[in-house]
């Protein structure tokens, strides 16, 4: 995940609360105005930032050292049902109950909600966070929002509508590392359905010379929403939407084609001479991982069609069937043929191989922009891609445990809870469940006046056996110290092949006694019984000791 330097230069962690609008500068573009907290002081601050940062950008995340972290402080996982997305009613944010989140100042006032009525609970939905989840997947589409056809910018106008075969032809302007079959998927939905268009038409027609952002929300019927919102008694604040289903895709097959893409004939001479390897040069080779820096006053960015692409905390949609996407790649004209002698990076590897010894990593910073790109501009650009589609199960196995958290919230008013996903780190088996990616719920519990619990629990689909982990807190610690801790955890669980590294946790025994509860919820047969829910969460509640704070 890239860092954004306006929050990293900041003295403490921050709390994302409110996206009070786009604000057009005349130098740097579209900006968002983004509005944080600070974890420790309460200070509230409004920073300008570009637009192309708009997919890191849901209320209620937390960010360290300008990183946004797998842990939050409010918002609990939940899944809605809603009859149809269009028929929302607008409202000010205004009607927002003072106590529900704590958003401060005027701006909070200005901008503009969705008001939809679900199993009696009213539930708000601002209306950026909509657009965010329905449209803005990568730094390209959220540069493209605010302006009047931008869309045409990116690929070959087609006209609105239904096909059998739709062939989109992107342009040098669309980044060739993000054209995925989950992106392509949700761009043909956006540029080409006949009741998407017109809907992200609609961002720049109601949003321009406003404080607000307002659009026509698209026709999605019985659309199931996960989120994560915050709710008192019967109203609620959605903070993030995580999955949405509803989309249909307008067409049976779909083909693209993009003008980097294209077929090199190489020319092999009779006899390729081979590199031999060495066999003296030992020393170790040095690999540079690198930590993107957003510089938040950059103007633009460098033209960049082959621009490196990170993958990011994604909001996929689930689509109504799926459709076969088949890339169309031209051949290159003569003076593209390339000979193998020329050492080009179409020379077999066996070829190119470096001498052999150790390889060394080292982590470096580099400054990046995710601003409209411009000829004149020095930073290299940066994208955001979407790894996989989502399927309607999405949390796995978390279900239970979620409902059995829920249950303690209910049964221990007092204490407060907040739950979050997030994915494994990439490069080993355990962090796939099938072709996606395994999620993991981490949920902290904080009683009054005692330290804060922590709990862990990787999704157990296709038989992957974990046990539970707790972090029971001895005292309160800094926001970015229980961040680091959980992290260390996971990624070192999946160094270890899907096991917990005791020894990770003994580094930090001093702050935090890690336990682990092999047996939560793993019936299978009895997952989807309210009552073992509630005798789950009875049981944590007396393995955590809270039983003296409840009702």
């Amino acid at each position: 995940m890239p860092l954004i330097k306006t929050f990293a230069a900041q003295s403490e962690d921050l709390e994302l609360v409110w996206l009070a609008g786009f604000v057009e500068d005349p130098e740097r573009g579209w900006q968002v105005r983004a509005i944080t907290r600070g974890i420790e002081s309460n200070r509230v601050m409004v920073h300008l930032l570009p637009i192309g940062l708009l997919p890191l950008l849901p209320l209620g995340r937390c960010y360290s050292d300008g990183d946004p972290t797998s842990v939050v402080l409010h918002g609990d996982l939940a899944d809605l049902r809603i009859a149809n997305v269009a028929d929302g009613e607008e409202v000010a944010s205004a009607c927002i109950p003072q106590d529900l989140f704590p958003i401060k100042g005027h701006e909070r006032k200005v901008q503009r909600l969705l008001r939809y009525r679900v199993n009696g609970i009213e539930v708000l939905v601002p209306t950026i966070e909509l657009i965010r989840s329905l449209f803005v997947h990568n730094k390209t589409m959220a540069n493209a929002l605010m302006h009047s056809g931008g869309i045409l910018d990116l690929c070959r106008p087609e006209q609105p509508g239904m096909y059998a075969n739709l062939h989109l032809h992107f342009t040098d302007k669309m980044p060739l590392s993000v054209l995925n079959p989950t992106f392509l998927a949700e761009f043909a939905w956006t540029a080409i359905h006949p009741d998407a268009r017109p809907s992200w038409d609609s961002v720049a027609t109601l949003s321009k010379g406003q404080r607000y952002v307002s659009f026509r929300p698209p026709p999605l019927v019985n659309s199931r929403w996960g989120v994560r919102w915050v709710r008192k008694r019967n109203t609620a604040l959605v903070l993030e939407i995580l999955h949405q289903t509803g989309k249909c895709h307008p067409c049976d097959l779909l083909h693209y084609s993009h003008p980097s893409m294209r077929k090199t004939m190489i020319i092999r001479p009779k006899e390729a001479t081979r590199i031999p390897d060495s066999d003296t040069d030992e020393s170790p080779s040095v690999r540079e991982v690198r930590d993107y820096v957003v510089d938040d006053r950059a103007s633009g960015s460098r033209i960049d069609a082959h621009q490196s692409a990170l993958p990011v905390l994604s909001k996929p949609s689930s689509f109504d069937r799926k459709i076969e996407i088949t890339k169309v790649v031209k051949t290159a004209p003569e003076e593209l043929t390339r000979n193998i002698d020329d050492g080009d990076e179409d020379t077999p590897s066996d070829e190119r191989k470096p001498p052999p010894g150790t390889v060394v990593r080292r982590r470096v910073r580099v400054a990046a922009s995710v601003g409209e790109e411009e000829s004149g501009a020095t930073l290299p650009p940066i994208e955001f891609q979407l790894l996989e589609p989502a399927d309607t199960d999405y949390l796995g196995e978390l279900e239970p445990l979620i409902g059995a958290l829920h249950l303690m919230a209910t049964m221990m008013p007092n204490v407060r809870t907040a739950m979050s996903l997030c994915a494994l780190k990439r490069g080993r088996t355990v962090s796939l469940a099938g072709h996606h990616r395994r999620p993991c719920l981490i949920a902290v519990l904080w009683p009054p006046a005692s330290p804060p619990l922590v709990l862990i629990d990787v999704d157990h689909a296709n038989g992957f056996s974990l046990s539970s982990l707790a972090l029971c807190y001895m005292q309160a610690l800094p926001f970015r110290k229980m961040e680091e801790h959980i992290k260390a955890l996971l990624d070192g669980m999946v160094d270890n092949h899907g096991r917990w590294d005791t020894d990770i946790a003994d580094a930090f025994a001093d702050d935090c006694e890690c336990v682990r509860l092999p047996k939560v919820l793993r019936h299978r047969e009895r997952m989807d019984q309210k009552a073992y829910w509630k005798t789950w969460a009875m049981r944590l509640i007396e393995r955590f000791g809270l039983e003296r704070l409840g009702e």
